[in-house]
């Protein structure tokens, strides 16, 4: 015959639903946890960290206007900057001739001059103030070393120091500049 425990009959169902109802109650306070997780890290994101990047964001604002107002010059050169004009072009002719000092052989650089800018006003101040940008780019040429200039990196230090002056010049000449980019269209040093 049939064991007593065999026939037990589990009638209220307690033996395999204890573990069952366990899981379920620890898979409901995991869920309810990362919702209440999710919407403190939301609600402190959106209450502590966006007024802080718009507090910043207008900071920066603020200091890029004091920036603009304090130095025509350089807001001239942002508004050139974002322009999408097309390029301008204008040379400095006849090529610049500039002789070095060297005790072993006569050096001698020549070079052609384009300059760039995307608003005629700008080309046409060049136009009037050429003689002084040539004097001052002749001053400039002529103080370079032959060893560096033959270089690349030489030739593009160069170039920032051309850009500089050309536009330092007509700053102070026409309370202008916005010359973008100076390009030497031939280079010869020998």
């Amino acid at each position: 015959m049939a064991k007593k425990e065999d026939l037990d009959l589990d009638v209220e169902g307690k033996g395999g639903k204890k573990k069952s109802s366990k899981l379920k109650l620890i898979i409901i306070l995991v869920v309810a946890l990362l919702v209440i997780g999710g919407g403190g890290a939301g609600a402190w994101y959106y209450f502590i960290e966006m007024p802080k990047a718009a507090e910043l964001a207008a900071a920066e604002a603020e200091a890029e206007e004091m920036d603009e107002e304090e130095s025509p010059a350089k807001n001239n050169r942002k508004k050139k900057k974002k322009s999408t004009e097309p390029p301008i072009f204008t040379g400095l002719d006849p090529a610049f001739v500039v002789s070095f000092k060297d005790q072993s052989q006569a050096r001698f650089m020549q070079l052609s001059v384009e300059l760039m800018s995307r608003d005629q006003e700008v080309i046409d101040v060049v136009d009037a103030y050429k003689p002084i940008l040539r004097n001052n780019l002749l001053l400039l040429f002529s103080s370079q070393k032959f060893e560096e200039v033959i270089t690349r990196e030489g030739k593009e230090k160069l170039l920032e120091q051309s850009l500089e002056e050309i536009n330092n010049t007509l700053y102070n000449e026409a309370g202008i500049d916005g010359v973008e980019a100076v390009y030497f269209t031939a280079f010869v040093a020998q």
